[in-house]
């Protein structure tokens, strides 16, 4: 079952749905660089500052939350992001993900929410904004 606040009929447009918090982890960085096939030494733990998370590792942030919070009803089908870049996350970065709903409209019979998903780093800096659209049963 859904997190009713998430769906189409329950959805309160840009109110959050929900919010969570993680510690990034090397061991986080350098798993998902293995899976990534990503080989570059600013990843690595003795990078300078820290290991820094590839970019792309901020899908994850959002979408975790997502599947923890039973955000996405079942069924759901994303048709496309838009994802805004801040500062890198690095090893040691406790990031705060808050996802939200920002519309809801139908079209052709078709209903859709838009999410938004923004990650901040423990000095309230914008680590990622990631918004997707997705048709909804």
């Amino acid at each position: 079952m859904s997190n009713p606040s998430a769906t189409f009929d329950g959805a309160e447009i840009g109110v959050p749905v929900c919010e969570g918090r993680i510690v990034v982890s090397q061991q986080d960085i350098d798993s998902f660089c293995r899976l990534m096939g990503y080989d570059d030494p600013a990843y690595g733990e003795g990078a300078p500052g820290g290991g820094m998370a590839p970019t792309s590792m901020c899908l994850t942030y959002g979408l975790r939350l997502g599947w923890e919070e039973d955000v996405f009803p079942p069924g759901a089908i994303r048709v496309g992001d838009e994802n805004v870049y801040g500062v890198p996350a690095r090893a040691g970065d406790t990031l705060v993900t808050v996802l939200t709903i920002v519309d809801r409209f139908v079209r052709k019979e078709r209903k859709f929410l838009k999410y938004e998903m923004v990650t901040t780093n423990q000095n309230d800096e914008r680590v990622c904004t990631v918004a997707f659209t997705a048709v909804v049963p």
